[in-house]
């Protein structure tokens, strides 16, 4: 009789799974889609970036671990704006609504540490609760006035 009870405890362990299943998603799906309106305007502050909120994965399910929004900026010669210079982080904006019912749909970042007459090319990536980064959006250049 106790045979049978362990058998019958090990076949009810290996019938039930542990955690939510579901199909299997490659990581590349499970990236927000690309912010796509980053605008750029000069403003007395300094540069007034603004985008909005993407609301979905790449695959088109609703995004439920968006953590925040990393910007970045590489600043550019006036004699040689074509010159190769790399992007660096600037600064990351957090998504502070993640358990809100309502969700702030347009973000705004000042960038006060700007020089007159110099040229920023922005663009922004959304951050996902693991640190993964989306594909960066499209690329906004200003040149900021005296």
């Amino acid at each position: 009789m106790k045979p049978l009870l362990v058998l019958g405890c090990v076949i009810a362990l290996l019938a039930t799974g542990c955690g939510k299943k579901g199909e299997p998603r490659a990581p590349e799906l499970a990236m927000p889609q690309t912010i796509k309106n980053l605008t750029a305007k000069a403003d007395p502050a300094g540069v007034v970036l603004t985008w909005r909120r993407p609301t979905e994965y790449v695959d088109g399910k609703d995004i439920t671990d968006l953590t925040g929004f990393v910007i970045f900026r590489k600043d550019l010669s006036p004699t040689c704006p074509e010159c190769p210079v790399p992007y660096r982080p600037l600064a990351t904006v957090n998504v502070e609504d993640r358990e809100k019912f309502v969700k702030q749909k347009q973000y705004r970042f000042i960038d006060e540490n700007v020089q007159p007459q110099s040229i920023y090319r922005y663009r922004v990536s959304s951050q996902l609760k693991d640190g993964s980064l989306s594909e960066p959006s499209n690329e906004v250049e200003i040149t900021r006035g005296p």
